[in-house]
């Protein structure tokens, strides 16, 4: 099996020579249980690396704020709040803003690490070199690495101008339509070299956002050829035509896709090999989806249990 070029794995001792390589493509609080049922019920078999999407980072009261990343790191180091999603378990509120025009708070911790992420980026570390300095420091169980150290950022127009991803889903609760989509930056942005390395045999997207959490990183340059040469196997986050959470079907209409999982795998089409999708599943969704060429699993995905995470992990484990 093929070793990464750059070493950005904790060491813990010998490794087994039969593990597979494997990129998990993540975003926000969707993917946060699909993280660490990955994580907790699959490094027996497998070596995860965990690619985090940077359309939603942004710069705060002059603090670089990265949520989805920190989402993974948190997750995998034990400290995220699963109740909300995001957000570090326990966290204080002391020192947030409470200003009445301020509509993005972190907590005490969560602020503490974003005031050092926001001075090593000052001295010059790249945010790949920050967020793996992060995992180590917080003992994360696996390496979580940015898709691109460049600037990307997702603004959706809607009826009252361009708005960063953070302001439509945060500040104005994803309540406004979406009209358009756009990446600004991704057009000059390089995918990180740890990326390429952890895509190139085998790939899960965890049923994120298709639109503002998968489509900024399989957009980068060259990333959708490589994807296309892999084994990449997703997770569909709707039922019928509803999302599990967020605001998907709002952006995914926006960019003129159906919102059903058939829609979610016409968007990855060009390089998806296996798609799981609820059982429950209109039979119609699933023939469409194997008209085009790709292939459906039926399971429960829904994850409410640690049982459940250990049985979706093999599951998907499998389908590699």
């Amino acid at each position: 099996m093929r070793e990464s070029r750059r070493e950005i794995c904790f060491a813990r001792g010998e490794e087994k020579p039969l593990l597979k390589n494997v990129g998990v493509l993540c975003g926000g609080s969707g993917s946060s249980k699909f993280v660490s049922a990955i994580s907790n019920y699959g490094s027996s078999e497998i070596k995860p690396t965990f690619a985090a999407n940077v359309g939603d980072n942004f710069w705060y009261h002059g603090l670089l704020v990265c949520p989805d990343i920190d989402i993974s790191v948190y997750c995998l180091s034990g400290l995220l709040d699963t109740y909300k999603g995001w957000g570090i378990q326990g966290d204080s509120f002391k020192t947030t803003i409470s200003s009445s025009t301020e509509w993005f708070s972190l907590g005490d911790r969560d602020l503490g690490y974003c005031l050092l992420r926001t001075e090593m980026y000052r001295r010059g570390w790249t945010l790949t070199s920050i967020t793996l300095e992060l995992c180590k420091r917080l003992g994360a169980r696996f390496p979580v690495v940015p898709a691109t150290d460049d600037t990307v950022q997702t603004f959706i127009r809607t009826s009252v101008g361009n708005l960063h991803l953070q302001e439509f889903w945060v500040k104005n609760g994803g309540r406004l339509e979406a009209h358009t989509v756009e990446y600004l930056g991704i057009e000059r942005a390089s995918p990180s070299e740890e990326l390429l390395d952890i895509i190139k045999d085998f790939v899960l997207i965890c049923p994120a956002n298709p639109v503002s959490s998968v489509l900024p990183i399989v957009g980068l340059k060259g990333v959708s050829g490589i994807l296309k040469k892999s084994r990449v196997v997703a997770v569909s986050p709707f039922i019928g035509d509803h999302p599990f959470s967020g605001p998907a079907a709002n952006m995914m209409r926006a960019i003129g896709i159906e919102t059903t999982s058939l829609g979610v795998a016409r968007l990855y089409s060009r390089f998806l090999k296996i798609i799981f999708l609820e059982k429950e599943e209109d039979p119609a969704i699933v023939k469409s989806i194997r008209d085009i060429g790709v292939e459906c699993i039926q399971t429960d995905t829904k994850i409410e249990s640690e049982a459940d995470k250990a049985r979706i992990a093999k599951e998907l484990i499998a389908a590699l």
